[in-house]
């Protein structure tokens, strides 16, 4: 018997006798709940379709509660604020701008602080949205990672005038507003072997955060970090460079793509990777860059031994290849 959940389109593989709200919780999803015998209504849903038994009535549409609910027949049930294994609320907030600085090759670090008492929840590796003086929303990878509390820190290229008029808006207002956590392309486990992180450009920001958050985590297999420019001035100023250096399990890689004759290595991050990791069929690989660079990085390392299931990236959900 099967209970579907909207709007999250989760599925229920209900036990006998089962109530919805205990199959819920046994398969991992955090759901709305307190007293859990339909006193507080916390657990209330919406009966779409099917029939339930709830405190020996027979019941085939309108508020149910979950914590009563036993389903008689596969059923689909309206339920808001069930969430999976992992995934976090999306919340706004109003943030401070604590900082907002040139760090080199076009690229601007912005500091953020969220309001006290409302530390933002995310995972290493996610994305935030934020709203510009026009209305629209623009994404950006949080640098930052989830032990810096309060603080986040973005990284933006300024190249752009629609990039030039958001850093003029947060030089002229110190409060922005954002919406996170976005993206499924983190580290809210840590994976059981070694890490393959590839950064084109200010990709790197994602990078950033799951590196700070394997460092805090101490994350003990190998980290290796390819971050591609197209040419040597492209790369900027990190915060954590030199810290990094110090790591033993952390390879770090500067790869130089248009121009040669610099002191560092030249031609693409997939080659790169390629030529320092001769079997690629046990490492976790995070990707982040354009969409044309990440397939074409998939499709290398595919050739190369990996499983396309071992490579995550943001371009897979917002930009799927046909």
């Amino acid at each position: 018997m099967r209970v579907t959940l909207q709007p999250s389109g989760a599925v229920l593989e209900m036990l006998p006798g089962e109530g919805i709200l205990d199959a819920a919780t046994r398969l991992g999803y955090e759901c709305p709940q307190s007293c859990r015998n339909g006193n507080c209504h916390i657990c209330a849903a919406l009966l779409v379709e099917g029939r339930v038994l709830q405190a020996g009535v027979t019941l085939n549409h309108g508020e149910i509660y979950t914590c009563l609910a036993e389903p008689l027949e596969d059923c689909i049930v309206m339920w808001d604020g069930v969430l999976a294994r992992g995934e976090l609320p999306v919340r706004k907030l109003a943030c401070q701008v604590s900082e907002c600085v040139e760090v080199g090759g076009d690229v601007w670090r912005v500091g953020l602080r969220a309001p006290a008492g409302k530390p933002p929840r995310y995972h290493a590796g996610q994305y935030l949205m934020i709203e510009r003086e026009n209305g629209e929303k623009s994404a950006f990878s949080m640098a930052s990672a989830p032990h810096c509390g309060r603080d986040l820190e973005l990284h933006v290229l300024v190249r752009e005038a629609s990039a030039q008029s958001l850093i003029e808006q947060l030089q002229r207002n110190r409060i922005v507003h954002i919406e996170m956590p976005y993206g499924d392309t983190h580290l809210a486990e840590l994976p059981e072997g070694p890490l393959v992180l590839i950064a084109a450009g200010t990709g790197m920001a994602q990078m950033h955060s799951l590196i700070e958050h394997c460092r805090a985590k101490g994350f003990k297999h190998p980290v290796h970090l390819y971050w591609g420019v197209r040419r040597p001035e492209d790369f900027y100023e990190l915060s954590h460079w030199d810290e990094w250096k110090q790591l033993p399990n952390l390879h770090l890689h500067k790869v130089v793509s248009d121009l040669c004759g610099w002191e560092g290595r030249c031609g693409m991050l997939h080659e790169a990777v390629c030529e320092d990791i001769s079997d690629l069929s046990s490492v976790y690989v995070y990707g982040s860059g354009s969409p044309a660079m990440i397939y074409a990085t998939l499709d290398a390392l595919v050739s190369a031994g990996m499983d396309a299931h071992q490579m995550r990236a943001d371009v897979f959900a917002y930009a799927p290849r046909a």
